[in-house]
This record gives structure tokens, C-alpha cells and sequence, in this order.
């Protein structure tokens, strides 16, 4: 893998797709059929000699849907398809017209039962929740079959951008969206409703500054082709290196991390200054501290003037250094991480005057993030906020109230307006943690439910310190930690166990000496 894969929002693909028919005058129909042969064969790959139903809409996505029901009828296979709307025109009725002259069965409504391949051709990129009828009751009907369920494009229920999900959403077990994978696939809570993701490249081209987003340039990807096989290939995709949206996975952290000098000894690794672990509370420091000499950092210094707090930092993990409180502030320190653990307001004292003034790169975390006073920064700064602290941040910054439920519900707006507010990349974490900062986003794919646990967020903080001390910009750090923390979570769950913190710091360290080229939540390809 390259860098990071572009990511097409509803505009964008929408933009594309006029670009093709109009400027470079590719018909739709060729389009269509050529999404249809895609679909039919990563279909065929899954059916296992069942028979396949495919439930349409009154739009393109129900065109497709009867095509690709006219292809495996071509081939052989049990299909029928399904017209939920009583509107048929444009596309899809010269699509029903061929398919009934091929002799493909269509029926209207939903039939009595389906127990093989539920193909979900109701609504496409364009549609956005709530579901109304008859996409509510369809999609309630499908995920209650004995079924495997494919989606054309996107599940119906689901919005393309920002991943919300309304009453019901289609639950699939395989989706196919064409040419570009689009945010909302691979946010929360619309992820756990996509399945496994193929991305078929199709013939789209946005042309010069066609897309919308800042989406960068679209090279074709190189590797991962199959036709009519049923094998799709994993790792296929291009990650393309232009700016804007992109999907976050291991080949562009693989790059940043092979760049990293090796350091032949501590002093050449850097020395990082954690801020935290106030009375009461010194456990998160050490977490944060464990994880960035996990992470490479060379020394780690922890600033705490409280003398119960220094000993009990040094009798958990003696490799750390302790002082105290002073100005200047670490001054042997080349990276910061401030927050961990500071739970008092007395030891928060000054600390926007650090976010503005102190030019070094620098973590914001946790209870620190309460003192970020503006967007004035004095160095690059990475913000590491949960869903409510993002909610708390937004609320200070804005000037207007922002619910954590909100935030949740379209996190690349939440990113975005922190990035902006603050001047930082932000890191705003849960599953499909989005990394943002002002022109462009990533999404990441890796991560899950393991990391729901009291100190992970310590561990990630420290990560991302020992990434910048030892060289990474904050963009890159941000994004490399977070990569490498979800696996390491995702490695202590297959072992059958939590993420519990410490271990987790230890996890880290394993990753990070063999980073997985492949990622099981990438999306794979079809070059058609």
C-alpha cells in the first residue's frame, strides 16, 4: 500500500459521475452495466449455489440491481427481482425492460421468505436517513431473513458522509460501492452495518478540479483484480497521496514509521515531557509514560511538585524521570504531552499560556483540553478529545452548545470544527477515530470495543508523544499512533483479552516492530 486511499463524499461521487457522462461522454447505461459486472461477481463469490434476491429501488440504484439480476440470470443462476416503488421510469425502466426480455422474473413488494442472497438495490449514495416506507419495512424484512445480505454501493439507511445511521439500516455482510470508498462506511456507528467492502473501480473520473472536499487526484489503483472468480483481493486499492478525505491503514503508516531515524542511543531519541498525574490520579501518567518508551521515545521526564505523587511514580515504573514544576517548563524536554492524570485544578494553572506560547510539538489530552483558551498555538499541537470532552471543547469554542450526541452523530463535522477552533490536529476517538486538521481528514480503520477501557487513552497520548520527539510531524504522529494503537488492541482481543492499559503499552511495542502490512477492515478491489 501507498498513502492514504481518497475517500469520495455524496457530492463528490455525485461529481464524478456528471464528469464521465458529460465532459468525457462515457453513456450511463455503460456505466451501469459495467457496476452491474462487478456486483454480479463479488455476488457469485458469496452465494454458494443459493439463489439471490434483489429488492430495487426507483432511482440508478435499483437500475444496477436489476442489471446485475440480468447478468446472473445470464449465468445460470435462481434470481428474481423485486420493485419496491410504484414510480418506474428513466434508467431503471429501460433496465426492467431488458431484464423481462432476457426472461428475468420481477415481482413487486416483498415476497413471503428469501433464505440465499438478499441484494439491497433500494436507494444508493444519494438517499439519507430516516427510512421512509417502503425502505423501512424492506429493510426490517431483510435483516430478519436467514439470508447473506449485499449491498449495492452503500447500505440503504445509512448517510454516505457522515456514517448516521436512522430507526434501520440494512445490515450487511458484504457491501460494493464503486469506484471511491465513501466516508460514511467506515465511521459509527454506520461501520457495523457495512459488512466486508469491495470497491469496484469502474470507469468514473472526477477530471481537474471536479470533486468536491479538496479530494486530491485519483491514480487507479494496481493490484487486486479478479473477474467473475469469486476471489477478491485484499490490499488491492491505490492510497492515493493528494489531499482531502482518505481512509487511514497501514501502508502510509508503514512509510512514516520506516523514515523514523533508529537512534544509536537515548539522547538521539528524544526526551519527552509528560504534564500530569496530579494527587489521587498519578496512574495515568504512568500509563502515558510507559507507552512512550514503548514507542521509542529515549527519556521520559514527568513534571509533579507533589512529593507523594514523585515517589509513587517512580515505584511504578522507575525507568521514568521525575521534577518538579518549573520555569522554564522541561526545559531538556523537545515534545510534551499535557494532561494525563491532571484532574486538580491547581495543576492546571498556566497551561493556556503554554497551548499559546511553548513552540514545542506538543499532546493535549484529557483534562487539559479544558484549557485550550483559542486557536493561537506556539508549536504543532495533536488534541486527543473522547466524544463528551470533544462536546465540552466545541461548546467552550463556539460559542453555542454542542451535545455529545451531536458530536457523535457527524464526527467529521465535530473534527473539523475543533481543527478550526484550536488551530491543532484533532484526534477525536471511538471507533473509526477521525484525524483532522484545517484541508483534510482521515479516517481509521483500525481499532474496536477492546479499547473501551479506563487508560487507553494515557497509552495513545504517550504514543503519539514518542512519535513526535522522535521526529514525526504532528499530522503523521497523530495518524500513525492511532493506527498502531487500534491494532495493538485488536491483537490483545484476538488473544482473548481486554485491553487493559499496561498491557496495552507492551502491545504497542510489538506492533511497532512489525507493523501488518494488510488490514482486515481495508477495503479490497475490483478493477473492472
Amino acid at each position: 500500500m501507498g498513502a492514504s486511499s481518497e475517500l469520495w463524499t455524496r457530492a463528490a461521487a455525485a461529481a464524478a459521475d456528471r464528469h464521465t457522462i458529460v465532459a468525457i461522454g462515457v453513456p450511463s447505461p455503460v456505466l451501469m452495466e459495467r457496476a452491474a459486472l462487478a456486483c454480479a461477481a463479488a455476488i457469485e463469490g458469496v452465494r454458494a449455489g443459493r439463489s439471490v434476491l434483489v429488492l430495487c429501488g426507483p432511482g440508478n440504484n435499483g437500475g444496477d440491481g436489476v442489471a446485475i439480476a440480468r447478468i446472473l440470470h445470464g449465468r445460470g443462476v435462481a434470481v428474481r427481482v423485486q420493485l419496491l416503488a410504484d414510480r418506474c421510469e428513466g434508467a431503471l425502466a429501460e433496465q426492467v425492460a431488458i431484464a423481462g426480455r432476457a426472461g428475468v422474473t420481477i415481482g413487486r413488494g416483498l415476497p413471503a421468505t428469501a433464505d440465499g442472497v438478499i441484494v439491497d438495490a433500494m436507494l444508493g449514495t444519494g438517499a439519507a436517513p430516516p427510512l421512509r416506507a417502503p425502505y423501512l419495512a424492506a429493510v426490517a424484512w431483510a435483516n430478519a431473513a436467514s439470508a447473506t445480505r449485499v449491498a449495492v454501493d452503500l447500505p440503504t439507511g445509512i448517510d454516505a458522509d457522515s456514517g448516521a445511521v436512522g430507526e434501520l439500516a440494512f445490515c450487511a455482510d458484504l457491501t460494493i460501492t464503486f469506484e471511491r470508498s465513501k466516508p460514511g462506511l467506515h465511521l459509527t456507528p454506520a461501520r457495523a452495518f457495512v459488512g466486508a467492502l469491495v470497491v469496484a473501480e469502474i470507469g468514473l473520473s472526477a477530471g481537474t478540479g471536479e470533486l468536491s472536499e479538496g479530494t486530491g487526484g485519483l491514480s487507479a489503483g494496481t493490484g487486486g483484480m479478479f473477474a467473475g472468480t469469486g476471489g477478491l483481493s485484499a490490499g488491492g486499492l491505490s492510497e492515493g497521496t493528494g489531499p482531502g478525505m482518505t481512509l487511514l491503514g497501514p501502508g502510509a503508516v508503514r512509510g512514516w514509521l520506516a523514515r523514523l531515524p533508529a537512534g544509536a542511543h537515548k539522547g538521539e531519541r528524544g526526551n519527552l515531557g509528560i504534564v500530569g498525574g496530579s494527587a489521587g490520579t498519578p496512574g495515568a501518567a504512568v500509563l502515558c509514560g510507559a507507552t512512550a518508551l514503548r514507542g521509542g521515545a529515549g527519556l521520559v521526564t514527568i513534571v509533579s511538585g507533589d512529593p507523594t505523587v514523585q515517589a509513587q511514580l517512580l515505584a511504578l515504573r522507575p525507568e521514568l524521570m521525575v521534577t518538579a514544576r518549573g520555569e522554564p517548563l522541561l526545559p531538556g524536554a523537545t515534545a510534551l504531552v499535557v494532561g494525563p492524570g491532571l484532574t486538580r485544578a491547581e495543576d492546571r494553572v498556566g497551561l493556556a499560556g503554554l497551548y499559546a506560547d511553548d513552540r514545542r510539538p506538543a499532546v493535549w489530552d484529557a483534562s487539559a483540553l479544558a484549557e485550550i483558551a483559542g486557536a493561537k498555538v506556539g508549536g504543532p499541537r495533536v488534541l486527543t478529545p473522547h466524544p463528551a470532552e470533544a462536546a465540552r471543547l466545541l461548546t467552550a469554542r463556539t460559542g453555542r452548545p454542542w451535545p455529545t450526541a451531536e458530536v457523535q452523530a457527524d464526527r467529521l463535522a465535530a473534527a473539523r470544527a475543533i481543527a478550526a477552533a484550536t488551530g491543532a490536529v484533532v484526534v477525536l476517538k471511538g471507533e473509526g477515530s477521525v484525524i483532522a486538521e484545517a484541508g483534510r481528514i482521515a479516517i481509521n480503520v483500525s481499532g474496536g470495543p477492546s479499547l473501551a477501557t479506563a487508560g487507553t487513552g494515557d497509552c495513545l497520548a504517550g504514543l503519539i508523544g514518542a512519535l513526535l520527539v522522535r521526529g514525526l510531524g504532528a499530522w503523521e504522529a497523530a495518524c500513525a499512533g492511532v493506527h498502531v494503537h487500534g491494532v495493538a488492541g485488536e491483537w490483545l482481543a484476538v488473544e482473548g483479552r481486554s485491553a487493559v492499559a499496561l498491557e496495552l503499552a507492551d502491545a504497542i511495542g510489538r506492533v511497532l516492530a512489525s507493523v501488518p502490512t494488510t488490514h482486515p477492515r481495508w477495503p479490497r478491489a475490483y478493477l473492472g
